[in-house]
């Protein structure tokens, strides 16, 4: 189960209030549902505020918490509902990045959670991307798991300028599926769940699907145009898409956050940029291609 980090979780004041005799709406908790569980809630009205760990998309006023106020701060990490002034220092820029290793990777509501994600667009996706890689690998004669041959990314649609002059459009939509290594799956798979799945409980399926396979697409055109020499490969495209559509989202509703929100906001930003920054100017990195998904994003996320 390796090494958990203890949080005190809504969970947690929610049974402490009512082994003390309480209904769970007093200082700390109420028994309102998580609303990205799947709980009914309460009709929203002024109160705490929900928001999603992963990216950090804040949400305003989504649901009461009892006595908790209005500029109280819940982060949904994985399926566990913790509160923002419950994490120590150095466990909030975790709960940021990698919400699932605050508290118990494996508790009851986690391995539903676990369940639920398969089932989302984003889930569905990057299952999708594994099973194609295991062709890719079978196709190299089981040797390319590090490194996929670049006939083999050319023959299965990789982005090829030429090609696609030639009337290959195809090539436009699927090097979002391929990857050129187990490394490349690797990082793509957690930075694509970790801003996805959280912004399409926000936005639902099909707003996501659309923003991740038209930045995905307008990634590989700006590849074509700027880049054209390169086999390009690789769902980084659309992950800018999501990156993008966020940031603008956030853009607009700057001024309807709190304090708190906004400085956990930043420290989302910051270590977001940091990591897209180290990942963006690695050698073979396509930069037109994360520029276009990005710039594809803004729009639609507008």
């Amino acid at each position: 189960r390796g090494v958990t980090m203890p949080i005190h979780t809504m969970d947690d004041l929610r049974r402490e209030t009512q082994a003390q005799g309480g209904t769970g709406t007093g200082t700390y908790v109420s028994p309102t549902p998580n609303p990205f569980a799947g709980g009914a809630g309460a009709a929203p009205q002024q109160g705490g505020n929900f928001t999603t760990a992963g990216g950090y998309t804040p949400v305003v006023n989504q649901e009461t918490m009892g006595g908790v106020g209005s500029d109280s701060v819940f982060i949904d990490c994985c399926g566990e509902t913790v509160p923002v002034n419950s994490l120590s220092i150095w466990q909030a820029p975790i709960a940021m990045c990698c919400p699932c290793c605050i508290g118990d990777p494996c508790s009851a509501n986690r391995r539903e959670w676990y369940l639920a994600q398969m089932q989302t667009f984003i889930g569905i996706i990057t299952i999708v991307q594994i099973l194609i890689f295991i062709l890719e690998v079978a196709l190299s004669g089981w040797v390319g798991v590090l490194d996929v041959p670049s006939e083999v990314l050319a023959e299965m649609g990789g982005k090829v300028a030429p090609l696609i002059a030639a009337g290959e459009y195809w090539r436009l939509v699927t090097p979002v599926m391929l990857h050129a290594g187990i490394f490349h799956l690797l990082v793509n798979c957690f930075v694509q769940c970790m801003f996805g799945i959280q912004l399409e409980r926000e936005w639902k399926a099909p707003r996501i699907a659309t923003i991740y396979l038209v930045a995905g697409v307008y990634g590989n055109v700006l590849s074509v145009l700027f880049a054209p020499q390169a086999l390009s490969i690789g769902c980084s495209g659309a992950i800018f898409g999501l990156f993008g559509a966020q940031v603008a989202y956030i853009t607009g509703m700057w001024r309807l956050l709190g304090d708190l929100q906004k400085k956990m906001l930043m420290l989302s930003f910051s270590l977001s940029f940091l990591f897209i920054g180290l990942f963006s100017f690695s050698v073979g990195v396509d930069m037109s291609a994360h520029l276009g998904g990005f710039l594809a994003g803004i729009v639609m996320g507008m």
